[in-house]
């Protein structure tokens, strides 16, 4: 589905805001899921899924970092609709799932700030 959102982005064709949106939120839902809470585990059970498939939370929050910054110029068409799932996501007590996020932030406030001078939205 990344590839493909991807490749969807690089044909500067039509921008599918439908996609883009569903591919955000999908994304963020996974990534809240209680099942892959790990810091809710035992000890145990967090170490055998980490040594097993690491914590997949912070592969697609660096996905949806890299797939944000695609956006270009219709990243405003994301502000403020996605500031609340962004924020829901660095809420995550998890270090590098935040590395992946802030950025996101900071960048909706430029995109904000450079478009309408203020930070209403």
């Amino acid at each position: 589905y990344y590839s493909c959102l991807s490749q969807n982005y690089y044909n500067f064709l039509t921008f599918n805001l439908q996609l883009w949106n569903n591919y955000f939120h999908l994304a963020v839902a996974f990534i809240t899921q209680d099942s892959l809470q790990l810091e809710n585990f035992s000890h145990a059970k967090y170490n055998k899924i980490q040594n097993k498939y690491g914590d997949m939370r912070c592969f697609i929050g660096f996905a949806i970092r890299d797939m944000w910054f695609k956006l270009g110029q219709n990243k405003i068409c994301f502000i403020p609709g996605m500031v609340g799932p962004i924020l829901e996501m660095t809420l995550i007590p998890e270090v590098e799932l935040r590395k992946a996020t802030i950025p996101i932030f900071f960048d909706m406030m430029l995109c904000e700030y450079q478009r309408t001078g203020e930070f209403r939205k």
